[in-house]
């Protein structure tokens, strides 16, 4: 079994626009480096409602308190800078390798 890093950070919430109403989660500090760079947000359903939206945000503020990431540790930070190029380009196959 690879051995795994896990890392953590405080988040909180807001509301955007974009295209239709989202969620975005946002991390206190960059201390997760898998997502250095990375924005998150929750895609919300067709027809939710500016008001509803704030209830789920209260919900999520009240209750949600971090974000956890676990990563294996067995990939050199070459690899890992790699594969995070293959994901900003729109790789699906996440299983090939680009050897230089």
């Amino acid at each position: 079994m690879a051995a795994s890093k896990i890392e953590k950070a405080g988040v909180g919430f807001a509301i955007a626009q974009q295209g239709g109403l989202v969620i975005e989660v946002r991390p206190h500090h960059d201390t997760i480096s898998a997502l250095c760079g990375v924005q998150i947000s929750f895609e919300l359903l067709n027809g939710i409602s500016l008001e509803q939206a704030k209830e789920i945000l209260d919900v999520l503020k009240e209750n949600v308190i971090g974000l956890s990431v676990i990563s294996t540790l067995d990939e050199t930070p070459a690899e890992a800078v790699d594969a995070k190029a293959r994901v900003a380009a729109g790789w699906r196959n996440f299983n090939e390798t680009v050897k230089p």
